[in-house]
């Protein structure tokens, strides 16, 4: 239940962003948060301690809270360990979060939108909010019950590893989208897939979602697969 009550301040973390101290505000109001849910009162000094400098991925700073919590309760290092984190979790997660994620809803949604606009919608909210409110709303537990070794937890699920599967996953969707798009043109030629395909991958590597490379050799082998079977 707390991990929920702190997911839910957590929708609030970045309400003071700034160029000064980024979201340090925003941290020192969830452990203030975090600390009373536990039980403790944190001094004003300390608080105030908390409102330096301070950047991290929003759907993983609960994380480093809960450890924040726990190695405070126990006189640990705790801003000690919340330096070594953030840099870490920001990294892990606006790889996997910007970077991969996205991509995949967008493609899942696209093809989706094929048959019924609304549905593409739905599938983009659901999917991408699967995994966004479940680090969110688990993070606080995880990070308090774990404390400075909360890393073990990512080690555990290869997170390090999702960005590059969902990358796979994002260019063979795009693929099939391709093969949809092509299909549905009364005048497909190849010179239109080629089309559809550069600005695809232009869009998806200037917005630097997608490893252009990688990208671009699985939607080839997907479309061309796809319409060989489709006999299109």
């Amino acid at each position: 239940m707390k991990s929920l009550i702190i997911g839910f301040f957590s929708f609030f973390y970045q309400a003071n962003l700034n160029h000064e101290n980024m979201q340090g505000t925003g941290f020192a109001y969830l452990i203030r948060k975090a600390a009373r849910l536990k039980g403790m009162e944190l001094e004003v000094k300390k608080v105030y301690e908390q409102t330096s400098y301070f950047h991290t991925h929003p759907y993983l700073v609960n994380f480093i809270v809960g450890m924040w919590v726990r190695e405070f309760e126990q006189n640990g290092e705790e801003d000690f360990h919340k330096k070594i984190y953030s840099s870490a979790f920001g990294a892990l997660g606006d790889s996997f979060f910007w970077h991969s994620l996205r991509p995949l809803c967008f493609a899942t949604a696209a093809i989706a939108g094929f048959y019924n606009p609304f549905a593409g919608i739905i599938s983009y909210l659901v999917l991408y909010n699967l995994f966004h409110l479940s680090f969110r709303f688990t993070g606080f537990r995880i990070g308090y019950s774990l404390g400075r070794d909360v890393i073990t937890f990512f080690n555990r699920i290869r997170f390090n590893k999702w960005a590059t599967y969902f990358d796979i996953g994002s260019s063979l969707m795009l693929g099939i989208l391709l093969s949809y798009m092509a299909k549905s043109s009364a005048d497909f030629n190849s010179v239109l897939l080629g089309t559809l395909t550069v600005y695809i991958m232009l869009g998806m590597a200037l917005a630097k979602k997608l490893d252009i490379v990688l990208g671009l050799t699985m939607i080839i082998i997907t479309t061309g697969f796809f319409l060989y079977i489709t006999g299109v």
